[in-house]
């Protein structure tokens, strides 16, 4: 009896180290992703002064197999009248740090008229990946993030982007543009993507 009672405090004590590991993995990767974004911010962004804490979510990048777990760590970058910029930051157990881009549909609008009301035609004229994401929400579950970029005003034109997490980035599945400044609400899609 006293055997089994020695091996059994042997194997609490050995399961501590393990545990602590678990569950320090997280605060050491927050701390490293907001060393990296002080010290590698993009061109426009206000790196806050003082302490930094920014919001993390939990994510598995790659396949079950290769599997690592990281967290997406929410920055924040620039703050206006009516959109707050965020970047992101991939920061796994491992301790790696990497930048997170999000492919960024940029549009030209012909108006008829002067008046920015009626639309004629929204095209597509570029995709760059860009750091910044404009009025962010990211959903652990469902491993999107959802950009909701006003142009001028709450009731105004604006943007809707929502990328999905696949191999290791974020892919389009979304994309529309409500470009008439005539405070209603009336997006057109033109992007639509199944990715999963």
């Amino acid at each position: 009896m006293r055997s089994r009672l020695l091996i059994l405090g042997c194997l609490a004590l050995a399961s501590q180290p393990i545990a602590a590991q678990d569950a320090g993995w997280q605060a050491d990767a927050v701390a490293k992703a907001v060393d990296y974004h002080l010290a590698n911010p993009p061109e426009n962004c206000i790196v806050p002064d003082g302490s930094v804490e920014p919001a993390s979510f939990e994510l598995q990048v790659g396949e079950e197999t290769a599997a690592r777990q990281a967290l997406v760590v929410e920055m924040p970058c620039q703050i206006g009248a009516y959109n707050q910029t965020v970047v992101y930051l991939l920061s796994d157990q491992h301790g790696t740090v990497s930048e997170v881009v999000f492919p960024s549909p940029q549009v030209d609008v012909r108006y008829a008229g002067d008046d920015s009301v009626t639309v004629e035609d929204i095209t597509i004229t570029e995709t760059p990946e860009m750091r910044e994401v404009v009025n962010p929400s990211f959903d652990a579950d469902s491993r999107t993030v959802t950009e909701r970029n006003k142009w001028r005003g709450l009731g105004d034109a604006y943007t809707v982007t929502q990328w999905g997490f696949k191999n290791g980035k974020f892919e389009i599945m979304s994309f529309a543009v409500d470009a008439s400044f005539d405070g209603e609400d009336n997006p057109q899609t033109l992007i639509e993507n199944e990715i999963w």
